[in-house]
């Protein structure tokens, strides 16, 4: 559902370190609305995401966190042939810092907390994951839907 409404949607450039933060003192602030966090792995990963999954438990503060994996840390990888186009990683292929295929699923990391957990990896998936995961949330458990994309 699209609204103009006041406080109904909050963008955080980037989100390294803070994201899932920002959504639960959005969801702390309103508790009785469903909280929506959409982020890429590479600023997933850069978030303090165990402490982060225990103040949700322990404060009662359900998310829905949905995380688009291209197993790359993209802008990163940008940045190295932005600022280094003829450096060592463009002659090697080698990206250091970049590679996030060695992660383990992402969604995986919730498990140990009770949370709801997918992992999706075709298209059709997507819209039934997400609507079980939506319910867990209304049921008071944070979801986490790691999303694998090509790009």
């Amino acid at each position: 559902m699209q609204t103009a409404a006041p406080d109904s949607y909050f963008y955080v450039q980037g989100g390294l370190g803070q994201g899932i933060a920002v959504a639960l003192g959005v969801k702390l602030a309103a508790r009785e609305r469903p909280v929506v966090l959409t982020i890429g792995d590479g600023a997933f990963t850069y978030n303090p995401v165990i402490p982060s999954y225990d103040a949700s438990n322990a404060y009662g503060l359900p998310l829905l966190i949905v995380v688009f994996n291209n197993r790359v840390y993209k802008s990163m990888n940008l940045n190295h042939r932005r600022f280094y186009p003829e450096g060592a990683a463009a002659e090697t292929g080698e990206w250091l810092g970049t590679d996030l295929h060695r992660l383990p699923r992402l969604a995986a990391f919730a498990e140990p907390f009770g949370m709801h957990t997918e992992t999706v990896d075709a298209p059709d998936a997507l819209a039934p994951a997400l609507e079980r995961a939506l319910k867990a949330v209304a049921e008071g458990t944070t979801a986490v839907v790691d999303v694998l994309v090509t790009r």
